[in-house]
């Protein structure tokens, strides 16, 4: 028995579904204000709307499924701590750099082998975590010493190309 196209891409399991605000509420250009959201549960992909909620000073999408975050989320210009740990990351934005007000970036286990250098701009930055990540070998070394995160992070910018 095959399924029809419609079929296949409506949410067989409703409780999965959360709407953020009505769509009533969405058109008449109500908005949200919650500091902090948490999204997980093995989701794979976000709501190009998640980009919009540039008030947020906290994003936990951990415990997911995600393998990109989208340039987009240099858009959330306040968060203050962001956890993308347990996702299937390969890759990270150069736009995480404009986070500048950062302060927590957690992306442990991950499936990461390199960072953008923009990090380096994260300078309120004080929690960085890497662990299981295959980073290189010059990268955990850096991060490993006493003040690691600084001195990683120093090392990201001292390499971020000037165009």
């Amino acid at each position: 028995m095959s399924r029809n196209h419609k079929d296949k891409y409506e949410n067989s399991n409703p409780r999965r579904t959360h709407t953020f605000m009505s769509t009533e509420d969405a058109n008449s250009g109500k908005k949200s204000y919650w500091p902090e959201l948490e999204i997980t549960g093995s989701i794979r992909n976000l709501s190009p709307n998640l980009w919009q909620l540039t008030h947020l000073t906290a994003l936990y999408l951990n415990d997911n499924s995600l393998q990109r975050i989208p340039s987009e989320i240099g858009r959330l210009v306040n968060l203050r701590a962001l956890d993308l740990s347990s996702n299937k990351l390969r890759s990270l934005p150069a736009e995480l750099g404009d986070l500048i007000y950062l302060r927590e970036l957690l992306l442990n286990q991950n499936y990461l082998r390199v960072l953008p250098y923009e990090l380096g701009k994260l300078f309120q930055l004080q929690v960085l975590g890497l662990q299981g990540n295959p980073l290189s070998k010059e990268i955990m070394a850096l991060y490993g010493e006493p003040s690691g995160t600084h001195k990683l992070l120093s090392y990201m910018l001292d390499n971020l190309q000037v165009l």
